[in-house]
């Protein structure tokens, strides 16, 4: 399989205040997409359970948005060459924001599935141009920091998401229309900050990406594992919540627990990551993922047992996604490390495409315990694949830069 890779070239280098109103419009598309998916997620799970919705399909209709990654991002660069970089970004919010009403004004699950695919694309039209826009704003002195309030952004965005659908409820045209109205508000960045600022995008020559499985299996996998277990999280933990008795708010409002420690703990562990073995980083944070999907049904009865447990999962399994990406960046450099995200990139969309459908059909197997099954199943797998990297492949000495 072959990836296109996208480089986002200035026409000149920009000034201090044009780099702001830059970051500050790209910032705003990564919101869009952190808080679109983290209020619409569980909001339209929720729907579907209240409609006797079967899990399985529930899942089947939340991997809508990782299928449509995973179809649309090749394509992304042919468009980029035909469509200019501000354009094409309001298309996706003008997109997104019409379907959030469209899935009210259709309510059939059935019609769920291209609308949500379709809505699926604009998100990961303005996640890929975003994250490659935020990457040519940054040199070597900062990119690790914009890169990491890129990250929390992002955290924050699925953090606040579930607030406000805590505050608006789940009845009625309301929760439709405030999400589109916020996405719509979302362009004004865009256009006010960053017309004749955004880059141009050319292609990179191609390159498979089969062999990173193979060379950093451990690091790699991390990226679907994560995926897999985010998107679980997101979509099938409010339904867990009530079936096991919380009021569809609390469900929902329980998750912005889960982004909390994504946004408290991503620093804390890539500062642990830089000081000593990633793999053995890696291996921790996997086994206590493993250790926090089993320990949910003792919990999840007590919120106050229930909301440390979650916040210390949400803030280490993400180390899977910080510290996998860092240990590419210390393995390989230049072409082969552009070809090594985009590996890790494709891993995550396929864990994100693949979880929801296992967990929902194991939900329907055991009501409402699969969940648990299916995702500590899934942690346990990669905590051997960690461990086994972790104890057999050979130390490699870090870069000195």
């Amino acid at each position: 399989m072959t990836e296109k890779h996208l480089t986002m070239l200035a026409d000149a280098p920009l000034t201090g205040p044009e780099r702001k109103r830059s970051l500050v419009a790209v910032i705003a598309c990564i919101s869009v997409v952190g808080m679109g998916l983290g209020v619409s997620i569980p909001l339209l799970a929720l729907l579907m359970e209240r409609n006797g919705v079967p899990a399985s399909l529930i899942g089947l209709n939340t991997a809508m948005p990782a299928l449509a990654t995973f179809v649309l991002t090749p394509f992304i660069p042919a468009l980029l060459r035909r469509i200019p970089a501000i354009p094409f970004l309001l298309s996706c919010i003008a997109i997104s924001a019409i379907a959030m009403p469209a899935y009210y004004l259709f309510p059939n699950v059935w019609l769920w599935f291209p609308i949500r695919f379709v809505n699926g694309i604009a998100f990961t039209g303005l996640f890929v141009v975003s994250e490659f826009w935020i990457n040519t704003l940054a040199d070597e002195k900062n990119r690790g920091r914009l890169i990491g309030i890129y990250g929390t952004v992002l955290s924050c965005g699925f953090a606040s998401g579930p607030v406000l659908l805590f505050l608006v409820g789940t009845e009625g045209a309301a929760p439709f229309a405030v999400i589109a109205l916020l996405i719509a508000v979302a362009a004004l960045p865009l256009l006010l900050f960053g017309r004749g600022l955004a880059p141009r995008v050319t292609e990179r020559p191609t390159r498979s990406f089969a062999s990173f499985f193979i060379a950093a299996p451990a690091a790699t996998l991390a990226g679907l594992v994560y995926g897999a277990t985010e998107t679980n999280i997101f979509n099938m933990l409010p339904v867990y919540g009530v079936r096991i008795g919380m009021t569809e708010q609390t469900a929902a409002f329980v998750l912005s627990i889960f982004a909390a420690g994504n946004i408290l703990c991503q620093v804390p562990i890539g500062l642990w990551a830089d000081r000593t073995d990633r793999r053995f980083v890696l291996l921790v944070c996997a086994t206590v993922g493993f250790l926090g999907v089993l320990a949910i049904p003792f919990v999840a009865h007590s919120i106050w047992l229930f909301a440390p447990t979650l916040f210390l999962f949400g803030g280490v399994v993400v180390g899977l996604y910080t510290v996998g990406l860092t240990l590419l960046g210390e393995r390989f450099r230049g072409a082969d490390l552009a070809s090594a995200n985009a590996a890790f990139v494709m891993m995550y969309s396929i864990g994100a495409l693949i979880g929801p459908p296992l967990a929902g059909g194991a939900m329907d197997l055991w009501d409402p315990h699969g969940l648990i099954i299916a995702m500590s199943g899934l942690c346990g797998l990669y905590v051997a694949v960690a461990g086994w990297r972790y104890f057999t492949a050979p130390r490699q000495p870090r870069s000195p830069e």
